[in-house]
Parts: C-alpha cells; structure tokens; sequence
C-alpha cells in the first residue's frame, strides 16, 4: 500500500494537512519575490574614483574631472584609476592624454552618478 492510497483509505487530505501546505508555501512565495528584488535594489550606478583635492595656496578647490580620473575607450572616467597628479594640460584646447601619466588605484573611495539609479545597496 502506498502513502496515496494510504491517505485515500482514511479520508483524503484534511483540514490539518491543508493547514500545513498553505503554512509551508506562503513562505515559499514570499522568498521568490525577495530573490528577484535584489535584480532593482542591487544595480551598480556609474562611479569613479573620487578625485585629489590639492592644497594650492593654503586653499582647497574643486578640480575637475577630466585632469583627475583618466578616461576609457568610450570616453568616460574609469572606475578603478585616478592620476596621481592632476593633468593640467588635458585643459588646453589642444590637450590630449598621452598615456604615459602615472595612475593610482582609487584611495579616497568613490563618487557614485545618480542618473539611472537613485538609491541602491551599493550607494548607501
């Protein structure tokens, strides 16, 4: 005798058994959508390595992106790599990197866009 015919011999699930597939699936489905909010809360936003801010003159003043944080093939600033001194020249009409600048790897942590993503795991 099998537990199927088991059950159907003494009448079939009850009001117990039901009782304990709903106790066990209700959390079951609440698991499958927190699996899937990881794929909206945990997206990485665009980032770079938060720039130096140099001490000129006893003052302290935002220096711009382009003579700080070197840029990819696609011309936006990497997210790994910073210059370890500000590329002044990169200024000039005529500037261009000449790849030879030495870079550091990110020390003073990163500067996260908020244009896609506006709160996430990663930015908090």
């Amino acid at each position: 005798m099998t537990f199927v015919e088991l059950l159907a011999h003494l009448g079939g699930m009850g009001r117990f058994q039901v009782t304990y597939v709903a106790a066990l699936a209700i959390p079951l489905l609440m698991l499958a959508s927190h699996n899937l909010l990881q794929n909206f809360t945990a997206g990485v936003p665009e980032h770079h390595c938060r720039p130096r801010w140099p001490v000129a003159n006893g003052s302290t003043g935002d220096v711009p992106l382009l003579v700080s944080i070197p840029s990819d093939d696609h011309h936006r600033p990497q997210r790994c790599q910073r210059y370890v001194e500000p590329q002044w020249h990169l200024l000039e009409v005529n500037g261009t990197a000449n790849g030879t600048a030495a870079t550091e790897p990110c020390h003073d942590g990163w500067t996260y866009g908020d244009g896609v993503f506006a709160h996430t795991i990663v930015t908090e």
